[in-house]
């Protein structure tokens, strides 16, 4: 009850926010890249631990890579500073400060062990997939020699298994749904034919890793699931596989739409968990409030804009305007309440890249 009284309390603040700040792309790529200058967001992002700090830092360059990508896309007048700004982020992500995460959970950096069993792929699928969509817009790209590293080294591991490990032990289908859809974008970037495994992927998905339409969050050292299906997964493994394969995004997005989408007054949100289910928020979902998902909800924006359902996402982003509170800090968009939560940056980021989502 007290967590509603402080939504309610939140939503009131807010709500004189909506009509003031417009939520303008340029405003929002002016926000991310204001986070590109060295030592901008360091103590800016406060999670309690030293793993994840490391993640979100490597998540805000991923998440904002992206963005630029597809901002450059679809606007061609700022289409040379988006690239460049794609690049100075992609530095980022393969900095030795980008692979501190996974490097500190395996022992192992993931660039020396390219050719190993060890399975990395949530560094190598978050990385690739950013370096797919920059080869995307330029096929010489200067990162196109690790894009092709990185692609077979995934596909060396799916070929062992089809749910490699993120962490020694830990296997999630979300951080899997990147690194395939990262190859499939890169076979096309490069013009190769789909490699075959994906196929296989693509055909287990539902069979293995999906419950009542939904992704399952988490599975065991077997592959079996350990863990309820999940809006955040479900939204961001959508968003992630509409680069390579459009359908098979917007499918798993309507599911989860049909299974999760809620109105409560003046918001539009996404469940967590299913209805009739209850959980607790973690570090994947962000705050639940009365079954609404901070995470679900905002990576349905970027699921629901690829998959074409425009109506959808503008309800969801009415929700971020009102909840978030973003403030125009000369001509620079940031949200507030990603502030308020100790995620300034990855908020910013995740938000840009969402929003800026073309229909695939």
């Amino acid at each position: 009850m007290a967590g509603l009284v402080l939504f309610t309390l939140t939503l009131a603040a807010a709500a004189p926010r909506v009509a003031e700040v417009p939520v303008a792309l340029d405003l929002q790529a002016e926000g991310v890249a204001a986070w590109l200058a060295p030592g901008s967001t360091e103590g800016a992002q406060t999670t309690g631990s030293a793993l994840f700090d490391k993640e979100w830092a490597f998540g805000t360059f991923q998440m904002a890579a992206l963005g630029f990508g597809q901002h450059a896309a679809t606007h061609a007048d700022s289409r040379a500073l988006d690239i460049e700004r794609m690049d100075r982020c992609i530095e980022r992500v393969i900095s030795e400060e980008g692979r501190a995460f996974d490097r500190g959970s395996w022992g192992h950096d993931p660039l020396a062990d390219l050719e190993s069993s060890r399975g990395h792929i949530a560094w190598y699928g978050y990385t690739n997939l950013v370096l797919s969509s920059r080869r995307a817009l330029d096929p010489g790209s200067p990162s196109a020699g690790l894009n092709d590293q990185l692609s077979s080294a995934i596909l060396r591991r799916l070929e062992a298994d089809l749910l490699p490990e993120t962490y020694p032990g830990e296997r999630y289908p979300v951080d899997v749904s990147a690194a395939v859809a990262s190859v499939g974008l890169w076979a096309r970037a490069t013009g190769q034919p789909e490699p075959a495994i994906l196929a296989t992927w693509r055909a287990a998905l539902a069979d293995r890793w999906m419950l009542d339409g939904l992704l399952i969050q988490s599975a065991d050292t077997d592959g079996v699931p350990r863990d309820l299906p999940r809006g955040s997964g479900t939204f961001l493994a959508s968003w992630f596989l509409s680069f390579w394969d459009a359908g098979l995004g917007a499918s798993l997005y309507t599911s989860g739409r049909d299974h999760l989408f809620t109105e409560m007054g003046p918001l539009s949100a996404m469940r967590e968990y299913p209805r009739g289910i209850s959980g607790n928020g973690d570090i994947d979902s962000g705050p639940i409030v009365a079954g609404m998902g901070v995470s679900a909800t905002g990576f349905a924006i970027g699921a629901a804009r690829a998959a074409g359902d425009v109506a959808t996402a503008e309800k969801l982003e009415s929700t971020a305007r009102l909840i978030g509170r973003p403030t125009d800090e000369g001509g620079q968009l940031h949200w507030q309440t990603g502030a308020a939560l100790g995620s300034a940056p990855l908020s910013d980021a995740i938000l840009f890249a969402m929003m800026s989502t073309p229909q695939r």
